[in-house]
């Protein structure tokens, strides 16, 4: 393991990378990007601790379990110093603020990766999926295909992220894996963790970086996440759940007694429980759509 320290303003932050095997193919791995998401953090630490005992049979794995050091002490999006979204200022700046020379260092720590996959948390209440912009880059929809995760869904593309930004700037293979967190804060989800850490091994020994048994599960494609928005305040119960596919008008929950509807055939990928809401809530239903 070795470590950058990257300071300004008289903060220092610590950034710890480790790296086993070399040469191709180059896998690197990212996690906490944003603080609060410790799932994915947990995954890489278990990657660190699967190539501590076996490293690489041939090529090369880097992965950095903290991305945003100062963020995930606190548990939190956003560094507390800037309050920047690390995942917004992709390539960064070395001149910039502390957020800004955390992007650029993970950026160029990550410039010769024929493999990116950043680990994120999508919230208690979502399935777990595979992230990118496979409509414009066959390398990200390449790398997802090789991923024994069933669900990949379709992202909106928003500049400034670490894996779109590789896609469309470095031409590289880069997607998210979106992983459910744990019932509270700094919770991990060990159900789910499992599941990444098994189908990444899967991918890894596909490449020939490992031996392993290989999963013949291959994800489905969808299209972006649909959010099904409550009209009022009041008490949402739902009427569905994760998994289930859903038709065009279908109820898929009451607020206040009235019903509440899908607009089109869909997927359930998120289904919020019993709870009080407000209208401006962003979602209570989250589906996707599925594409060739």
């Amino acid at each position: 393991m070795r470590s950058l320290t990257i300071q300004e303003s008289g903060v220092t932050s610590t950034l710890d990378i480790y790296e086993f095997g070399s040469g191709s193919p180059r896998v690197v791995f990212t996690a906490g990007i944003h603080g609060g998401e410790v799932t994915g953090v947990y995954v890489a630490e278990q990657l660190i601790e699967y190539f501590t005992h076996n490293p690489p049979l041939k090529g090369s794995v880097k992965i950095l379990p903290r991305c945003n050091p100062t963020a995930t002490h606190c548990l939190q999006r956003r560094s507390p110093f800037d309050s920047e979204d690390l995942n917004r200022i992709f390539p960064g700046s070395a001149q910039g603020s502390l957020s800004h020379r955390t992007a650029d260092a993970v950026w160029h720590e990550t410039a010769d990766a024929d493999y990116l996959i950043d680990l994120h948390c999508c919230g208690q209440h979502r399935l777990p999926y595979l992230l990118g912009i496979y409509d414009e880059s066959q390398p990200a929809r390449a790398l997802a295909e090789q991923i024994a995760m069933p669900i990949a869904v379709q992202s909106g593309g928003t500049a400034g992220q670490l894996f779109t930004d590789s896609c469309r700037h470095r031409g590289q293979a880069a997607i998210i894996i979106e992983l459910p967190s744990g019932p509270s804060s700094g919770a991990v989800n060990p159900v789910v963790a499992e599941q990444a850490v098994t189908g990444l091994l899967s991918f890894l020994t596909r490449i020939g970086i490992i031996e392993g048994r290989e999963n013949t599960l291959c994800p489905t494609f969808y299209g972006p996440l649909l959010d099904i928005c409550v009209p009022e305040s009041g008490l949402w119960v739902p009427q569905v759940q994760r998994g289930e596919t859903l038709k065009a008008g279908q109820t898929v929950g009451t607020l206040n007694g009235k019903p509440v509807c899908a607009v089109e055939d869909g997927f359930a990928m998120s289904v919020l429980p019993i709870s009080y809401v407000f209208i401006d809530d962003p979602w209570v239903v989250t589906y996707v759509v599925e594409r060739p």
